[in-house]
Order: C-alpha cells, then sequence, then structure tokens
C-alpha cells in the first residue's frame, strides 16, 4: 500500500506540512508506505484549451509530468491545501486543470482525501476546491470526524491547534481502512467498475 502525500503550499514547512506529517505519522504507525510530494511555488498554466494532450495523451506544459507520474504511481491520495483569499491556490487548480484534462486515468478511482490549513475561516472553501476535481474521476472521498482542517499560520502554531492533529490523523486512517478494504476486494475478484462512455447534454439542445 502506497500512499501519496502532495503539499500545495508554496512554503516547503508551513502548517500544510504540518497536518501532512500528522498523516504520514498516523500512517507509517499503521504500516503505509508514503511518498511526499512538494508542488513548489512556480507559476503554473491553467489549461489553455488547446487540445494538444488529445494526441499525445499528457499535457503540452510538461510542469505537471512529475505529479501526474506520482499519481500513478500511488494507491491513494491525500492533497493538503493552504487557503488564499478564501480559496485554494492557483498553483494547485491550475495544476490539476490540466492533469484531469490530459492524463485522468491516473488518479481515476483511487481513494483522495484533501486536508487544508489556513489562520482563521474559510478553509472548507479552500478543500472544496481542490476535491471537486476528483468527482470528474469516480475517485472515493475520504472523511474524518470533522471537516479536515487545522487552523494555524506556520508550521509551530498549527501543531498546538490538537482537534486539527485529530481531524489529520482520523483521514489517514480512514484512508488505510478504505484501501486496505479495496485490497482484499480485489483479491476476491472485486475490482472497480467499468464507466460508460461519457454522455454530455447540450443544455440548449433540449429546448
Amino acid at each position: 500500500m502506497k500512499l501519496l502525500l502532495v503539499n500545495a503550499s508554496p512554503h516547503k514547512k508551513g502548517s500544510t506540512a504540518r497536518a501532512l506529517d500528522e498523516c504520514r505519522a498516523k500512517l507509517k504507525e499503521l504500516g503505509a508506505v508514503t511518498e511526499y510530494y512538494h508542488l513548489g511555488n512556480a507559476a503554473r498554466n491553467s489549461c489553455t484549451g488547446c487540445g494538444g494532450c488529445k494526441g499525445s495523451g499528457t499535457c503540452v506544459f510538461g510542469d505537471i509530468d512529475a505529479l501526474a507520474d506520482a499519481f500513478t504511481g500511488a494507491d491513494g491520495i491525500i492533497i493538503g491545501v493552504p487557503t488564499h483569499y478564501a480559496g485554494a491556490p492557483g498553483n494547485i487548480l491550475s495544476a490539476l486543470s490540466r492533469l484531469l484534462f490530459s492524463r485522468k486515468q491516473c488518479v481515476e478511482y483511487k481513494p483522495i482525501a484533501v486536508i487544508g490549513s489556513g489562520r482563521r475561516g474559510c478553509i472548507t472553501g479552500a478543500i472544496g476546491d481542490v476535491q471537486k476535481f476528483f468527482e470528474f474521476a469516480s475517485c472515493p472521498i475520504i472523511s474524518g470526524v470533522y471537516p479536515a482542517l487545522i487552523y494555524g499560520s506556520d508550521y509551530e502554531s498549527a501543531g498546538f491547534d490538537a482537534e486539527g492533529l485529530q481531524n489529520m490523523r482520523s483521514v489517514a486512517e480512514n484512508m488505510y481502512w478504505i484501501l486496505s478494504a479495496l485490497e482484499l476486494a480485489e483479491k476476491n475478484g472485486i475490482s472497480h467498475p467499468i464507466s460508460e462512455p461519457k454522455i454530455k447534454t447540450d443544455i440548449p439542445s433540449l429546448l
């Protein structure tokens, strides 16, 4: 069992990293293998609708290839996202908009958890911004005992949020449980469903 932990904050060692470290510690305790991926602070284009990925199977902007490969090699994914202006930062939104369009197969049917960090409110908005991408890829969404958020403006202050740290541990435990159940299902011949061909309804055509 291999879990990918993605830090979508521009800061390597901020409050988002503290939340992910709590998840990683719990997963290690349970016996799971984890890989850590920091998205970094480089600017990224959003999808331009150029259609170049239709022929190549990958985005023409190559800066998401490493992230897509990391997604491919993972059984489950936990994404930590900071809160910028009541939402997720553009860096992760741009990356996911292109990744889901060009290489959706790297995440399809994989359990996903999105955890959020912030100084005060609006963290759930940031979580929702990222979580919705995976609703387009048949991904089971993993929750905890409370919305998966932690309060803190930096690594140290986030460590004082006892309830937030508990939220992270519960998400990690539930992720491990679901992946264990999926492994058992696979051994017994139960695999994920095969999606029907996509139906795209043009609303004006119905009028």
